[in-house]
């Protein structure tokens, strides 16, 4: 009876690809190993990253004369193709030499036999609908790790996601901290890894648990961070957090009227949140992070999206939790006093530094 290794070696290509590299890289690495001849000598690895079409080329060449080139000593040889990212439509694979060039090596790649020479392709993604890319997935034995689509996906479940992500890391999320991580990253699955990577340097090898705190200062933060802290400060009554939040994006040239707008959006959640909270139709839930549950009959007051459907319930969390020490009188008169600043910022009635600056003032000290 065939072992297991021995029935991998009888395989003459092994295609590993996908949108998710750090699965794509951690898979390939362990087929390698797996497949690694005896003789270091008999294993060539060829660099399948191109920035230009000659290095795409050149690439394409190496790996047919890795193929061609029988071991001295003999015995089976592995070729690796690492990190190709020219299969696809993407960056330099678009170009008619590169398409070209795959297409002239379909002959090499049937000469792979699984014996004399075997070839391990790892790559980023390909373009099934080239010819190369049908001869390839019908030679090869495929393995794809595709990220998530998640534009369609909940901002709870994305949070869930990203916990499990830090679990498979070897980290201990806290209450808070992949939330924190969410509103750093947003659904860009291509910077979860980078940033995961640098949680668990900061972390090391210790059980301590991970705090919101600790992805605050690791997680490289963007402008839309600093814009939804602005908005959670203003919510919370933190006068001196929300002003210099406020300066920090006014230094970046960021656009009063444009502030002002993201604030009465989150001023309008506030408000129905606490509209649905003294009726007794919202319930904050507790878990990892704050989520808000409404009730039925407070289903029908929630801003519909063009679906049809009802807004997620997460940014209504976020604001019921941050300003649930207000009534909702209160931010019906925080909207009232944002639409006056709005008007008089838009015919030029006042200096919209100091509008915007006093418009916040009024609703923190409030």
């Amino acid at each position: 009876m065939a072992t297991a290794a021995s029935n991998l070696k009888a395989v003459p290509i092994h295609f590993i690809s996908g949108s998710d590299e750090a699965a794509v890289k951690k898979a390939a690495a362990e087929l390698a190993a797996r497949l690694a001849p005896a003789d270091a000598m008999n294993l060539e690895v060829i660099d399948g990253r191109a920035d230009t079409v000659d290095d795409a080329v050149r690439s394409i060449q190496q790996a047919r004369e890795a193929i061609l080139t029988l071991p001295f000593f003999g015995g089976g040889k592995l070729v690796w193709w690492k990190a190709v990212n020219f299969f696809d439509e993407t960056g330099v694979g678009r170009h008619a030499s590169v398409k070209e060039a795959l297409e002239a090596f379909q002959p090499e790649l049937r000469q792979v036999d699984g014996a004399s020479v075997t070839l391990l392709i790892s790559a980023l993604g390909i373009h099934k609908g080239r010819a190369f890319g049908k001869a390839l997935l019908k030679l090869a034995q495929a393995r794809s790790f595709d990220l998530p689509n998640l534009r369609n996906t909940s901002e709870d479940e994305i949070i869930f996601q990203i916990e499990s992500r830090m679990k498979t890391a070897g980290l201990r999320p806290g209450p808070g901290a992949a939330e924190r991580f969410f509103q750093a990253t947003g659904i860009d699955t291509s910077a979860w890894a980078q940033e995961l990577e640098k949680l668990a340097c900061f972390a090391g090898e210790g059980t301590t648990e991970l705090t919101r705190d600790d992805v605050n200062r690791i997680v490289s933060g963007t402008r839309e961070v600093i814009i939804w802290d602005f908005c959670h400060a203003v919510l919370g009554g933190e006068a001196r957090q929300a002003l210099s939040l406020l300066s920090a994006l006014l230094a970046q040239d960021e656009s009063e009227v444009g502030i002002l707008i993201l604030l009465a959006g989150q001023i309008r959640l506030a408000a129905l949140a606490a509209v649905l909270r003294e009726n007794k139709m919202l319930r904050l839930g507790r878990g990892s992070f704050v989520s808000a549950e409404v009730t039925p009959e407070g289903q029908a007051y929630l801003p519909r999206k063009k679906s049809g459907e009802p807004i997620s319930t997460y940014a209504l969390g976020q604001a019921a939790q941050r300003s649930q020490h207000k009534p909702a009188r209160f931010w019906f008169q925080a909207l009232s006093l944002i639409y006056q600043s709005q008007k008089s910022m838009l015919t030029g009635e006042s200096d919209k530094r100091r509008a915007l600056e006093l418009v916040v003032l009024e609703i923190v000290a409030g």
